[in-house]
């Protein structure tokens, strides 16, 4: 089958980057074909229903069905109703008359049964939505217990995508917070793992994740340089305050947490966490393969660095 994802465009790499990463965990195999707003791969056996519920970061899931009209009627089939999307309201108008015509089908606004979408070239069946509303009814002011800096949904989400966890897999967050990262990871079946040296942290984070009906977690309050714990996968973003530069007491955390995590995860598999600086790369390369990086800017005097790391 010929894929072909509507990706966001709220972040240069990371779109891109949980397309790959959901492929790899959601499809037996795949190729990726071109990528520039939308990403096109041949994908056998694509499980796309938990593929639509993990994704952040697009808009929908579609096959191609042609790059002509001629195509397009020659692959499509309806029983029901459709809805044509994309494109101009021209394109959308002529290419609803012809499939009208040619397929004897009722056009429906509302609830159709099939959804016909233009895409650049490409014309295609929508498989389905990505919900990207259910992030923003997520947003940390709409939870019980919250913090300034608390992460997107949408971005805590990408960042458990890129681990590559799958369901029924443990999922570690060292520095959890109010438990972001935990929520999502939760909400797509990992079973998750939340540390936090501030009790009341742990208290808050233990509301969101009730408040959600999220019930497979344990939590704990402890320096995460203690804990001892096999995982499949550990998501964090460390902690850091606004400034840029980091205290001597916050360069040896770091140093000590990204050995500590080394030391949980199972080989082969993979951490992604968010770092105010590159300057541990020596250290990360000790333990782990450096696969991605993504900056991304939190203000003028203040990026983030999140990281995709491979345990050796």
């Amino acid at each position: 089958m010929l894929l072909l994802l509507e990706l966001s465009k709220e972040h240069p790499t990371l779109p891109v980057a949980e397309a790959r990463a959901c492929l790899r965990v959601c499809s037996k195999e795949y190729e990726e074909k071109f990528h520039n707003g939308i990403y096109l791969a041949d994908v056998e056996k694509l499980n796309w229903k938990e593929m639509a519920l993990r994704m952040a970061m697009a808009f929908s899931i579609n096959e191609v069905l042609g790059e002509s009209v001629d195509e397009l009627l020659q692959n499509l089939n309806i029983d029901g109703t459709f809805r044509v999307e994309g494109g101009s309201l021209e394109e959308r108008k002529r290419i609803g008359e012809i499939i009208a015509k040619e397929k004897k089908a009722k056009v429906c606004m509302e609830k159709p049964d099939v959804v016909i979408r233009l895409a650049g070239n490409f014309f295609c069946k929508e498989l389905s939505k990505i919900d990207r509303n259910s992030f923003e009814r997520r947003r940390p002011s709409k939870r019980p217990f919250s913090v300034p800096t608390t992460m997107h949904p949408r971005i805590a989400r990408a960042l458990v995508n890129l681990a590559e966890i799958k369901k029924g897999e443990k999922l570690l967050d060292p520095f959890c917070g109010t438990g972001g990262i935990l929520i999502e990871g939760a909400m797509i079946g990992a079973k998750v793992i939340g540390i936090d040296v501030k009790e009341k942290l742990i208290e808050g984070c233990r509301k969101n994740l009730d408040f959600y009906g999220l019930q497979n977690y344990e939590l704990y309050v402890m320096d995460m340089r203690e804990g001892a714990f096999k995982v499949d996968a550990i998501v964090t973003d460390f902690p850091y305050g606004r400034a840029s530069h980091l205290s001597d007491e916050m360069m040896k955390l770091y140093k000590e947490a990204i050995e500590k995590m080394a030391e949980w995860l199972e080989k082969g598999r993979r951490a992604v966490f968010g770092l105010p600086t590159m300057e541990f790369n020596k250290e990360i390369k000790n333990y782990f393969e450096i696969e991605q990086i993504h900056p991304a800017r939190v203000h003028k005097s203040l990026t983030r660095f999140f990281y995709v790391v491979r345990k050796t």
